[in-house]
């Protein structure tokens, strides 16, 4: 009987092992959850635009308004994150090309000249 305790020790003490490892690394996670949160006020606080975004995340489709001001400040943060230039604010609000929301008109040389143009009908 002792040989049979003997031989399962190995065992038990990989058991041990596994268990204290799994809780020193669920508590490293809590400890940094807690961390990232506090930080993340701070910046919220600080940071006006940040504030816009945190609001814009309950913002519907049917807000028009505000939906058109997330857009705004979505593009902002997006320039911020790629370090582009801040555009000179524009009173006509139409896209201009460099803008977010400018569509270049389409390419149309890529196709080969065999084929006729495309023809749109309007259905009434």
């Amino acid at each position: 009987m002792n040989t049979k305790m003997l031989e399962r020790i190995p065992a038990l003490a990989a058991v041990v092992l596994v268990v204290f490892v799994v809780a020193a690394c669920a508590i490293r996670l809590r400890s940094d959850e807690g961390q990232a949160n506090t930080s993340g006020s701070v910046d919220v606080a600080s940071d006006p635009l940040a504030t816009k975004l945190a609001e814009c995340r309950s913002v519907t489709y049917e807000q028009k308004d505000a939906l058109s001001e997330c857009r705004k400040a979505w593009a902002d943060k997006r320039r911020q994150f790629l370090r582009q230039k801040t555009p000179a604010p524009s009173d006509t609000g139409a896209a201009k090309a460099g803008s977010s929301s400018f569509v270049a008109p389409k390419d149309e040389s890529r196709l080969p000249s065999r084929y006729p143009p495309i023809q749109q009908t309007g259905k009434e």
